[in-house]
């Protein structure tokens, strides 16, 4: 399985590295490779051959990331991705949720998920539980504008979306960082989010 890791410019791509470089020490995830481009246009050449995309957090706001947005536009329906924080936002964005500024930035700010979805292939194996997630971000998803493809699979304490995924597409995001030290939760969510990969292509092959 190829990995196509979109670096939004941010220093946590680094991290995200690293927690590949921790599962594909299990052998069941063996074959694991990936790719670090950064959030411009020419991503999309080594982008077209990956099996799915990560697109990692970064400052600002989607807009103001490259062509992340483009990125998003050429492959929310073609391949499998997982966004993390700006890559949350950017995904939300592109089926037409809007942003919306915290009251005050969550930068290295320690949260526990809530009312996670059981049924979600992805964030399901946490439900039942209040795993510790690390937050970096001043904007959060308008839960009100979030459109009827996309379903809410967490949130924090107080009611901010945490995670989604798309109703019929492969799509999974976090506003969290699943790669930050804060978070008890990482490698159990991107494991399951690489079978969920195999799962796509298995479905795509028959």
């Amino acid at each position: 399985m190829r990995i196509e890791l979109i670096d939004n410019r941010d220093s946590f791509v680094y991290n995200i590295v690293g927690l590949l470089e921790q599962i594909k020490r299990d052998p069941a995830f063996g074959s694991l490779t990936w790719n670090v481009s950064r959030n411009d246009l020419a991503a999309t050449d080594s982008a077209d051959s990956a099996d799915a995309l990560i697109l990692s957090p970064g400052p600002g706001l989607p807009s103001e990331a490259g062509a992340l947005a483009g990125i998003v536009d050429r492959y929310a329906e073609r391949k499998p991705m997982f966004g993390i924080c700006l890559g949350f936002q950017a995904i939300a964005e592109h089926f037409g949720a809007a942003l919306i500024q915290t009251d005050c930035p969550r930068h290295g700010h320690r949260t526990h998920l809530s009312r996670i979805d059981p049924s979600d292939l992805v964030m399901g194996s946490l439900s039942g539980t209040f795993p510790a997630v690390g937050r970096y971000h001043s904007w959060v998803v308008e839960k009100e504008s979030l459109p009827e493809c996309l379903i809410a699979t967490s949130v924090d304490e107080d009611g901010n979306l945490m995670s989604f995924r798309h109703h019929s597409l492969p799509l999974y995001a976090t506003q969290f960082h699943p790669e930050s030290y804060i978070s008890d939760c990482g490698i159990v969510i991107m494991k399951s989010f690489f079978e969920n990969v195999v799962m796509a292509q298995s479905r795509n092959a028959l």
